[in-house]
Order: C-alpha cells, then structure tokens, then sequence
C-alpha cells in the first residue's frame, strides 16, 4: 500500500467495501475512484506496489519486478482507445486497481467474432483487503465506465476468487488456450 497523492480531476466513482473484519483500512472504508490517463502518472508507484504484492503470490507466482512492472503496461495501454482505470483507495493510499481498453484480441484468441470488445486486463486488491468486495467494486466501476460490451478477461484458472467473483458477475469460460490461462466473455 502506497500513498496516492489525491488529483482534483480523479472522479469519485462509488465508496465501497464496508466490511467489518477486513482490520483498520477496511473499517475505514474505501472508496473506488475513476483516474483519467493523463492522471495516471501520479499512481504509477502504487500501482506497481500492489501489483508486487499481488502477482508474486499464487497462482502467478511472478518474480517481483516482473509483477511490479504491471505498471508500465497501464502506462502502455494509457493511450489506447477506451482506456479505463480505477482504484482502491482508503486515507489516500492504493490497496487495488482495474483497468482494460477497447481490445478484441481475446476473442480472436477464443476463436469469436471481433467487434467493439473491451477487455478487462487486469484486478488487483491487496491480500490484507481481501474478502471485502474490494475486487467486485473494481470490477464493476470499470465495467460501467467501458460504455458497453462484450467484455473479455484472461485469468488464472487456479485464481479462486478472481474466478469466483467473474462467475457471479455472469462471466464464463469460452476458451483454455494453457494450463495457466482461461479467457472468459461477458455480454
């Protein structure tokens, strides 16, 4: 977890995850907020801080540069079209993000008609605010914002709760192009 600084322009876009037992940053609530691309720059470091905390555990396993540098593929997909981010804020400090952009090359990969796809590309929350519907709020305040699907996803099969929460929200699998990778669609 990493101070955000706060941006005037950064739109609030719901206060979520009032859970009780999820230690002092969830009793103090969170709120998910909306931050436009030219904002990014100011939460590049927290974003690669969650994403060290959160991609070197399992499944992903990653090295911790390598999750950490999740940051400067937001940063690369800033400028394409529909880009979208947001995050997870308590007391100005970052704890999960979500981002995707308008992008049909999961379903190309899932053998399905390409059209005006957005796809989610990553969620991260991290693992001491985990439980708190910290991800769904993510989830679904980047969703709102894309203005429209079909929506698409590749995640970890073992992602237990990522999978969970993609499977309540009438995600499903359409496709298993590895043994670490399903791709999932969402009308």
């Amino acid at each position: 977890m990493t101070t955000a600084p706060a941006h005037p322009r950064a739109a609030s876009a719901t206060s979520a995850a009032s859970a009780a037992s999820a230690g002092s940053a969830g009793r103090a609530g969170a709120e998910i907020r909306l931050v436009p691309a030219a904002d990014l720059s100011c939460y590049l470091a927290s974003i690669a801080d969650v994403g060290g905390r959160c991609f070197t555990r399992p499944p992903w396993c990653e090295p911790y540069p390598l999750a950490r540098s999740v940051a400067a593929r937001v940063l690369a997909d800033s400028g394409r079209p529909g880009f979208v981010l947001a995050l997870a804020l308590c007391r100005d400090e970052v704890y999960g993000f979500a981002y995707g952009l308008r992008c049909s090359a999961l379903a190309r990969c899932a053998a399905r008609p390409a059209g005006d796809d957005f796809t989610l590309k990553e969620l991260a929350v991290t693992p001491e605010l985990c439980g708190i519907r910290l991800g769904l709020a993510l989830h679904d305040t980047v969703l709102a914002a894309a203005e429209g699907g079909p929506y698409w996803l590749s995640t970890h099969p073992a992602a237990h709760a990522a999978m969970g929460l993609y499977r309540r929200r009438g995600w499903r699998v359409v496709a298993v192009p590895a043994p670490s990778r399903v791709i999932m669609y969402k009308r």
